[in-house]
């Protein structure tokens, strides 16, 4: 069931005030936390899914991601999301998370056009350093696209999302939804739904791509499959530094084995030259 506007959950401890997105795996709610009087972000599986015969597997790792986020939590990360409580509401299981002001780096990118150097790569290290918390943890994000990475007014980046919706790939998911987000999913995460964490190398390095030049890279099925090219960011915006170039293209190597073998190695490679 999807909840309306002015829906109490918790016996009024939290009112829904707007559906934020829905997707193959869950729903988000904009919601208010009404003793605090501050907004929140709720998560819930699609009713859906309770026809899935794997419908309870599914539910036993959203517990358990949403409780190990939440001990990420703990010790509050500043650019990673915080998570506030996992409860249930009557059958429906929710996770309930804070909620970032701002604009994504999609919509930043679509009202500036392309990112000074020094900026996105400011953003894309703070975003790479939580990643790498996420690893240490036993997790891999899977979607650290453009629309996940939130750009507060401070500067500072935030990756949400942890929806646990891409941790969990349910048989009745389309094959549209598997896909992840276009132009910049690894193929071996389109294809065989890798939860290495290098799959979050190259969806970071197609964020980085996106950002320091206005366009969405190469599809990898497409490179794959039919042996598109990867146009190289320098290419397309020639005051790239060849450093930067490479290290782009080196993080969105086609083959896992050719990337970075971890998210440190790369980060790595992003500080081995100054940002002018």
């Amino acid at each position: 069931m999807t909840w309306g506007i002015g829906q109490e959950l918790q016996g009024g401890k939290y009112v829904i005030e707007q559906i934020l997105g829905q997707g193959g795996f869950g729903i988000t709610y904009r919601a208010l936390q009404v003793n605090l009087n501050r907004p929140v972000v709720i998560k819930t599986p699609n009713e859906y899914l309770n026809y899935d015969p794997e419908y309870d597997k599914y539910i036993k790792r959203f517990i358990a991601e949403g409780r190990t986020l939440g001990r990420l939590s703990q010790e509050p990360h500043p650019h990673i999301v915080g998570v506030i409580e996992l409860f249930q509401e009557g059958n429906t299981h929710c996770l309930v998370m804070e909620f970032v002001p701002g604009e994504n780096l999609f919509q930043a990118v679509k009202r500036r056009g392309a990112l000074p150097e020094a900026e996105i790569m400011t953003c894309i290290r703070q975003i790479g350093e939580a990643l790498m918390v996420v690893h240490q943890a036993g997790l891999v994000h899977r979607d650290a696209h453009p629309g996940n990475i939130m750009l507060r007014s401070n500067g500072k980046a935030v990756l949400i999302d942890f929806g646990i919706a891409k941790q969990i790939i349910p048989a009745t998911q389309s094959s549209a939804d598997k896909a992840a987000n276009d132009g910049f999913a690894p193929y071996e995460q389109r294809y065989q739904g890798s939860r290495d964490p290098r799959v979050d190398i190259y969806c970071l390095a197609a964020s980085l791509y996106y950002g320091v030049t206005g366009q969405k890279p190469t599809n990898s099925l497409a490179r794959r499959l039919d042996d598109e090219p990867l146009i190289p960011p320098q290419e397309l915006i020639s005051s790239i530094s060849k450093e930067l170039n490479q290290a782009i293209l080196n993080g969105m190597a086609l083959e896992a084995k050719d990337r970075p073998q971890s998210m440190q190695s790369w980060l790595e490679m992003l500080q081995r030259f100054p940002i002018i």
